[in-house]
């Protein structure tokens, strides 16, 4: 109780502004921490279904509200969000209370239910939503998808095989975060390779924002092409930057170095094969031999010459002989058949940039300009033939300012969007704070200045520490000018002696 009156007296002996002053920081305060508790005890909420219908929406929100679970709706009453510490006790309940996701996209358990009576048709038709099924239980394992539509188109077999038309998919995905190139490579490789017939070029693939992020076509091939090429090429040129610093780094030091790669590389595939023969390895392989002869007489070939038809006779005195003999050999010569595929990817041409510190600022040691150039040419493998450069020039890099030390764990593990409403309150406080002493420490400066001002003049009554003075009458004019100037320091003066007497 004591404290108390002595707070309340210190408080009504400061003067009126600094009275404002204390009222408006403790509302300041007040709100301040009023906002900080309210952020603390709000739950956070996460994903409890996405891409609900209106059925199923309704069948959720009417169990989340008979089991008294607080719940937001979010993307036009698609999705549901629950407080993350109970998103799978939430789950579990709805679950055992027969409520289900309808938007759970169904496989190969959609054929479990075909009778014998069903059509050819409604076969065909099962199983291309079936398999559309698969592609978004697959994609739907991603981290960064949150949700998947695939539609395959699938035409009728032909009887020619010109007149077939390609298979075709079209996938809409919504994801928590942007996907990357890559990223985008393998939903489509992933749709292409679970879908016979189905090549990449012909995947479509966009956001639920509406990006086109692979367009079918020739024009999509190509530019799939481009990029992997252009990944590769960068890949590469960041892979002998890195190795180049990291060298330079050895020699001269830390931040001491700056490397620039730029390559061009040949993307074009060639195949070239090549037969040689060896004529002097020439072996018989096969080898047919024929002898006739015939000896005796006979009646020789007689008949019509000619288109007009002139008899022609032979004379059939005397005997006849016949001889023939014919050799047929077929040779085998050695040959080497060599078949030589360039592989896409081979460097073309290379240019090199170095900039190093010259040391004129920050001390550093480096080496000659020639000596630098040998061994970056060494470590990239610089071909002067195909046109290959290299710079290194050195400039004075300024000194390193000392930075404050943190660790890779800390550095990952802050954040500056959760640890604002801290640092307001923190900042708010530390004001208050600041405030409250300042004021404390004027007001005491401020009676002491009095009391020195005052007692001299009075030269007598009862001080702060309780000394004694005579008091001399002669003075009084001199202390009553002195109350006219300063009221209000002699005021609070009395004030304190009088808490003090008490």
């Amino acid at each position: 109780m004591e404290r108390r009156n002595r707070v309340g007296d210190m408080l009504a002996s400061l003067p009126l502004a600094h009275q404002i002053v204390i009222g408006i920081a403790g509302v300041v305060l007040v709100m301040a921490a009023f906002v900080f508790f309210k952020w603390v005890s709000t739950p956070s909420y996460t994903v409890l279904y996405s891409n609900l219908d209106d059925t199923t929406l309704s069948t959720v929100v009417d169990e989340l509200d008979r089991q008294g679970v607080p719940y937001e709706i979010e993307g036009g009453g698609s999705r549901v969000l629950v407080p993350k510490a109970a998103v799978y006790t939430v789950r579990a309940a709805l679950a055992e209370a027969g409520v289900e996701n309808g938007a759970t996209p169904q496989g190969y358990s959609l054929l479990d239910d075909q009778g014998l009576n069903v059509s050819d048709f409604r076969q065909r038709v099962d199983y291309q939503r079936a398999l559309e099924g698969e592609m978004e239980l697959t994609l739907l394992a991603m981290n960064d998808i949150t949700s998947a539509t695939v539609h395959l188109v699938t035409p009728e077999e032909s009887l020619f095989a010109e007149d077939e038309q390609p298979v075709t998919a079209s996938v809409l995905l919504e994801t928590s975060s942007p996907l990357s190139d890559l990223e985008v490579e393998t939903v489509i490789f992933l749709v292409a390779s679970g879908v016979e017939g189905l090549e990449p070029a012909n995947v479509t693939v966009a956001d639920v924002d509406g990006a086109v992020l692979h367009a079918a076509g020739n024009i999509a091939e190509d530019s799939a092409v481009s990029n992997h090429n252009l990944r590769m090429t960068r890949d590469f040129e960041s892979a002998l930057a890195t190795d180049v610093l990291t060298l330079l780094t050895t020699v001269v030091g830390t931040d001491s170095a700056s490397v620039v790669v730029r390559a061009q590389l040949d993307f074009d595939e060639q195949s070239v094969e090549t037969q040689t023969y060896d004529p002097e390895s020439s072996v018989a392989l096969r080898e047919s031999t024929v002898d006739e002869t015939y000896m005796g007489t006979g009646a020789p070939a007689s008949g019509t010459l000619g288109v007009e038809g002139e008899e022609v006779t032979v004379d059939t005195s005397g005997d006849y002989t016949y001889d023939r003999s014919e050799v047929i050999r077929e040779y085998g010569v050695d040959s080497v058949i060599s078949r030589e595929i360039t592989a896409p990817g081979q460097v073309k041409q290379l240019s090199v940039a170095v900039v190093m510190d010259d040391g004129s600022l920050t001390g550093v040691t480096v080496p000659a300009t020639a000596e630098i150039e040998s061994l970056v040419a060494a470590a990239v493998g610089l071909d002067s033939t195909r046109g290959d450069t290299i710079s290194v020039s050195t400039i004075a890099f300024p000194v390193p300012e000392a930075a404050a030390e943190a660790t890779p764990v800390e550095a990952a593990s802050m954040d500056v969007t959760s640890l604002l409403p801290q640092a307001i309150g923190g900042l708010v406080l530390l004001v208050v704070m600041a405030s409250l002493l300042m004021m404390a420490r004027g007001s005491k400066k401020g009676r002491a200045a009095a009391l020195e001002v005052v007692q001299p003049a009075l030269g007598g009554g009862q001080s702060s520490s309780g000394l004694e003075a005579e008091a001399t009458p002669s003075i009084h004019p001199e202390v009553m000018n002195l109350v006219q100037r300063q009221p209000e320091e002699i005021a609070v003066l009395l004030r304190s002696w009088l808490a003090d007497r008490r």
